[in-house]
């Protein structure tokens, strides 16, 4: 089942990635964090696909510590949305982490300016077990000068199956940005099973924009 929701992640995604909609947007965040524990990948899309009249937000998330037996933590989370209006959309999805595989329905916020980016998305299974999760991401980037940006992001997730505190993470970046790149320091926190077993990483970033 996990890998029957992968390649519908992955198929969805180049589906919608080589339409010309899609590639005339914004540019693609590809971010490289290397920590004191581990090197984590990330992307995080959020784009409007038919028009306008549809969303299509996924998530990336990938770490592997550094470790010859080390583990690998992971989450990845797609939902192809409906816009209810220019800001709240209702979707359904798949997510893929270490905790298992789910479809997912959801309602998304998202609310862009040229410096600023809030998405709110809380989402509930549809399949297996119920579970309940929020995610949030919050990046600012103000203007220092004309080549100059700092960069700030925030992104939570928190899952629970209303008795339990099942997964979570909290990511930290500060740092600038220069052209397509943005750069500095970073800390991610992952929790589970109800905090019973924690990680922390600590270090640097890099994050390219891709068009």
């Amino acid at each position: 089942m996990k890998l029957n929701y992968f390649n519908i992640t992955v198929s969805v995604f180049i589906l919608l990635f080589s339409s010309k909609n899609f590639a005339q947007q914004s540019p693609i965040p590809v971010e490289l964090f290397a920590g004191n524990r581990a090197i984590t990948y990330q992307h995080v899309l959020n784009k409007n696909i038919l028009d306008n009249k549809f969303n299509f937000f996924n998530v990336v998330s990938f770490d592997a510590e550094y470790e010859e037996n080390g583990n690998s933590i992971y989450v990845v989370q797609s939902l192809v949305s409906y816009k209810i209006t220019n800001k709240f959309s209702l979707g359904i999805g798949g997510q893929l982490q270490n905790i298992g595989a789910f479809a997912i329905v959801g309602v998304q916020f998202a609310h862009a300016t040229d410096n600023f980016l809030l998405v709110i998305l809380p989402t509930v299974t549809i399949t297996g077990k119920t579970n309940y999760e929020q995610f949030l991401l919050l990046e600012y980037r103000p203007k220092i000068n004309e080549k100059i940006r700092g960069y700030f992001r925030t992104q939570f997730l928190v899952n629970t199956d209303f008795t339990k505190y099942n997964r979570g993470y909290q990511q930290l970046r500060l740092g600038l940005e220069k052209k397509n790149i943005q750069f500095g320091l970073a800390a991610t926190f992952d929790q589970f099973n109800s905090s019973t077993i924690t990680t922390s990483n600590y270090g640097v970033f890099t994050r390219l924009l891709v068009f």
